[in-house]
């Protein structure tokens, strides 16, 4: 993760050594990167195009879709919205671990469940992939190894 650091901080500071008046690339000593004179802000500056700002989180978002991470995020956000795709009911019994190349793996405390949900399968790829930039082909259901009483979490 610190290369993303790093890649986010060039950006940023790509940005920042735009040519002052003149020409002339940094500032002067003491003074803001991009200014010709201690303590004066430059336009320029770092997180700005030639139309203005730009927000951190879209630096962000070109950082990680071209690492490949974006992809990754929204797998991650699929797991903490599981409870609210599937209901309190199903959330109070299932547990989504993991997704890896489309494939969502859940854990269930049961094999009746298991038969249950294998039963649900297209109404819940349906409630996963509505709306979403990636987009989960199967969902497999496992074996919880918690000793769960109430066979829930």
């Amino acid at each position: 993760m610190s290369e993303t650091r790093e890649e986010i901080a060039r950006i940023l500071a790509g940005r920042s050594r735009a040519p002052g008046p003149g020409g002339e690339r940094g500032g002067a000593a003491g003074g803001v990167p991009g200014s010709s004179k201690p303590g004066v802000y430059r336009a320029e500056a770092a997180g700005s195009t030639p139309r203005g700002p730009e927000k951190v989180g879209d630096v962000l978002e070109r950082v990680l879709r071209r690492r490949g991470l974006a992809r990754e995020m929204a797998y991650q956000k699929l797991l903490e919205d599981w409870p609210r795709l599937v209901g309190a009911g199903l959330a109070r019994v299932t547990r989504a671990r993991s997704v890896r190349d489309g494939v969502l793996v859940v854990e269930v405390p049961s094999s009746a469940w298991a038969m249950e949900l294998n039963l649900r399968r297209r109404q819940i790829m349906a409630r996963l992939n509505a709306g979403r930039s990636v987009r989960i082909k199967r969902v497999m259901f496992v074996l919880s190894a918690g000793d769960d009483e109430a066979g829930g979490w």
